[in-house]
């Protein structure tokens, strides 16, 4: 994918980002399971170097760009995760775009402390493949060279976050740990207003609802009620009800709705579907 090519692709992925108004469309990447080229790429120090290592259980692909900050920032995330990874089959590599200048690739190099090879993309094969559209972001890849998982930038505990992910694909901690770490309980911080907290959870809770994971919007609108006694909360727990053909069960949650705010556009719209079965 030559240079100006993927620069329009940008721009069209970005304008339509700015019509959908949704996140993380500038960074669509390949799904799970992709398996990875079987490529080999310079560094700066002109030494070649394997995308996938099979002596290294995860692969971790860093796409970075010189003189961004956020890329800085996440190489530097990268060098504690190294050092703290030192003991386990984990390999780090970082990836440039192929037009990024050997002078740029030493200086971010320099400037973050990592001792992970920075590598050239130079026919941007691997973005192409993997469908990157944004720096930075994480590929996991197993030993089998497919993809294991991705992880976009983040400016707090980016390392913690991809340090859990590896331990997961190496077997230490299971689902449960790993959600904790990637989606931690947010506490309310002081001057926090409690329904907004709740309202969160609830938003969180309905958009696990639209794509049918049922048990994980349950558990969103139970740590809204946690929070707060909210009306919505009450009302997704009637509509997870309904989704799985218990009318019954929704009708009693959409009247606990309707009891703290009588006019909760859910519980009133769930209650008359039922009302009908």
């Amino acid at each position: 994918m030559s240079t100006l090519r993927r620069a329009v692709a940008l721009l069209v992925t970005g304008a339509l980002a700015g019509l959908a108004a949704a996140p993380f469309v500038a960074h669509a990447h390949a799904e799970v399971g992709t398996p990875v080229p079987a490529l080999e790429l310079a560094s700066v120090r002109g030494e070649k170097f394997k995308l996938v290592d099979a002596k290294a259980r995860v692969n971790v692909l860093v796409f970075v760009r010189a003189g961004q900050d956020r890329s800085l920032d996440a190489l530097k995330a990268m060098a504690r995760c190294e050092k703290a990874l030192s003991t386990r089959p984990v390999r780090f590599l970082g990836v440039l775009p192929g037009d990024t200048s050997p002078d740029q690739a030493r200086a971010l190099a320099e400037a973050s402390g990592v001792k992970l090879p920075l590598v050239f993309d130079a026919e941007d094969a691997l973005y192409e493949t993997l469908q990157v559209r944004g720096h930075p972001v994480i590929f996991l890849v197993d030993a089998r060279a497919r993809v294991a998982g991705f992880e976009q930038f983040r400016q707090i505990d980016y390392c913690e976050v991809i340090t859990a992910r590896i331990r997961f694909l190496l077997g230490e901690i299971d689902q449960a740990a790993l959600d904790k770490v990637v989606e931690p309980q947010r506490n309310s911080m002081p001057g926090d207003d409690l329904r907004d907290v709740s309202n969160r959870d609830v938003n969180l809770g309905r958009r696990q609802l639209k794509i049918k994971q049922y048990d994980k919007a349950i558990a969103s609108a139970n740590k809204a009620l946690g929070v707060a006694p909210n009306p919505g909360a009450f009302a997704l727990l009637g509509e997870v009800a309904a989704a799985r053909g218990d009318c019954a069960g929704a009708l009693k949650h959409y009247a606990a709705a309707l009891k703290l705010d009588p006019s909760e556009k859910h519980a009133l719209e769930g209650k008359k579907a039922c009302a009908g079965k």
